[in-house]
């Protein structure tokens, strides 16, 4: 089913788009050793062979040479060797090559479940780097200069946002469940500074505030910190594409400000994990200044933007869309403006979310947390006197005191610098749209189905949500998800509800690992709030087309099998 304004061929690749791909993939994804040498070293060339066979998950290990004895140990030996191994060039350890051959296939076309991808050539060639440098970002003295390099792409990424480089600072972690617990807990000290020593609520009635639609780390943070969940939080309403219901969002700040409760931190998600929903941050920054003024509230409650996906679409802020030089289709190129427009509001936020390990092409884990303004870090020091075995010379500074961690990894930085110099900002853009083309297509391919909904159909992002239903009992799949979204309570209704989604699950375990390998997941959508706020989620299934190898065809061989 097409808009109106639209026609087959601009969900088409181009031919100048084409050209360009081929030379990124081959510059940077091919684990080419004429480009990178470290690919010509004898246990990466073993790995990079066995990776890009082409085999099916379940076929790797048969085929893999003594496979089963190599798999039988793996799993049962327990022991240290007693002697000593010396290093010998003609042999490469067996089951090292077994285990890094047979991880994850992150390079097999097929390989859409989520939004995890293979790592970008560069950036495996940075974090060798940083593995053979080994410096811990937690102390000048222990990394030398990886501080500098630290600072240096931390400018790097609050120009790109739009932050002043010379007031920003940043925090390289391990993952973004970490950095969005930085976002809370800076709210927390902003709001409560008390908490540091006496815990939460001992002078105020505190809310947290986040999305329905959120990553489930905006309440498994909570829980680590200790909030009462079911009375200190507050999870605002999304509509059907995912995002917050902005007339939700200023009812409950209001509701918290007149009863006198300290809003600590407001986390809104640019990017949803399953259909790329986005929440605006300009709307929100917005009715916290006029909020805030309004009932003279001193300290604002910090906005956190977990970005941990969606950050990569600041690559296009700059893109000249009139003459489109890297030849994206036609609707993907009016997708990305759209985008453009919401991911210019990350500068509204205070903090942001970046996982250079998703849709940034980095080992995992590479994450970084970004504080519009370094003077916030105060508000996250702890005591000096916990710190006594440093210099004082250099205590404050380095973010050593205002860490969750002590010990910070330097690999994820190094893999991001990489990255970053060799794809370049037009590097970054060609594999990005070769994404969110790859998307585009699915869904409109998709719509030729009549038993398939897509779901936030106007999200322009890698992850496609859909629900397919039985044609011989559904005669139109969008009636039959409005029908599911309007919730209600009677018995026809959660049988119907049930009817579709167990025939549907059936449909995707018949159908096994096909051209893509997608996800199910229970919660892809969810229906209405009624009018006591209840509702309920709506499974469904899913594809992230991250992946620099999946192709047209891919999609074209999965869908061949989409019913079975």
């Amino acid at each position: 089913m097409l808009e109106e304004s639209e026609c087959e061929s601009d969900f088409l690749l181009t031919e100048e788009f084409e050209k360009r791909y081929v030379l990124i993939h081959e510059h940077y994804f091919s684990r080419n050793a004429d480009y990178w040498p470290i690919f010509k070293e004898p246990g990466m060339a073993h790995i990079i062979k066995s990776r890009f066979d082409g085999l099916q998950s379940e076929d790797r290990l048969a085929d893999y040479p003594n496979g089963s004895q190599l798999y039988s140990r793996i799993r049962q030996e327990c022991t240290i060797p007693q002697k000593s191994t010396v290093p010998n060039p003609e042999e490469m350890d067996e089951m090292l090559l077994f285990t890094g051959a047979l991880c994850k296939n992150w390079e097999n076309p097929a390989s859409v479940e989520n939004v995890v991808t293979m790592p970008c050539d560069p950036a495996i060639y940075a974090a060798m780097i940083g593995t053979l440098s080994n410096p811990n970002l937690a102390y000048k003295e222990y990394c030398g200069m990886g501080e500098d390099m630290e600072k240096y792409v931390i400018r790097q990424m609050a120009t790109l946002a739009g932050y002043n480089p010379s007031q920003a600072t940043g925090i390289f972690t391990s993952g973004g469940t970490f950095c969005n617990l930085y976002g809370y807990l800076m709210g927390i000290r902003k709001s409560m500074p008390e908490a540091r020593s006496y815990g939460m609520g001992y002078t105020h009635d505190y809310r947290f505030i986040n999305s329905k639609g959120g990553h489930y780390s905006n309440t498994t943070n909570l829980s680590l910190l200790g909030v009462n969940l079911k009375n200190k939080t507050i999870r605002i309403k999304v509509n059907k594409n995912n995002k917050i219901d902005i007339k939700d969002f200023e009812l409950q700040l209001e509701s918290c400000f007149r009863l006198k409760s300290v809003v600590t931190c407001i986390m809104l998600t640019m990017g949803t994990t399953d259909t790329f929903g986005v929440d605006e941050v300009k709307p929100v920054y917005e009715i916290r200044e006029r909020l805030c003024e309004q009932y003279g509230i001193k300290v604002l409650p910090h906005i956190h933007a977990d970005a941990a996906i969606g950050w990569s679409m600041l690559f296009f802020l700059h893109y000249n869309f009139a003459t489109n030089p890297l030849g994206i289709n036609v609707v993907t190129l009016h997708g990305l403006e759209r985008n453009v427009e919401l991911f210019r509001q990350i500068r509204y936020a205070d903090s942001f979310t970046v996982d250079f390990h998703k849709w940034g092409y980095v080992p995992t884990t590479s994450s970084l947390v970004m504080f519009k303004n370094k003077d916030d870090l105060k508000f996250l020091e702890n005591d000096p006197e916990n710190f006594s075995y440093f210099e004082d010379d250099i205590q404050g500074q380095t973010h050593l005191q205002s860490t969750i961690e002590c010990s910070r990894g330097g690999i994820g930085l190094f893999g991001a610098y990489g990255a970053l110099k060799y794809l370049g900002v037009e590097g970054y853009q060609a594999i990005l749209a070769h994404s969110l083309q790859n998307a585009n297509y699915f869904r409109h391919r998709l719509h030729e189905f009549p038993g398939v909904k897509v779901l936030a159909y106007q999200n322009q992002g890698p992850s496609v949500g859909f629900r397919i239903y039985n044609p011989a009992v559904v005669e139109d799949a969008e009636a039959e998800f409005e029908f599911e979204y309007d919730f209600n309570e009677g018995e026809e209704y959660h049988q119907r509800l049930q009817r579709n989604s167990l025939w549907h699950r059936d449909i995707f375990l018949r159908r096994g690992k096909v051209g893509l390998y997608t996800n199910w997941v229970d919660y892809i959508s969810h229906t209405a709030h009624d009018e006591k706020d209840r509702h309920c989620y709506i499974p469904g299934e899913k594809a992230v087309f991250m992946n620099p190898k999946t192709t047209f065809e891919d999609i074209d061989k999965y869908l061949a099998c989409l019913i079975v």
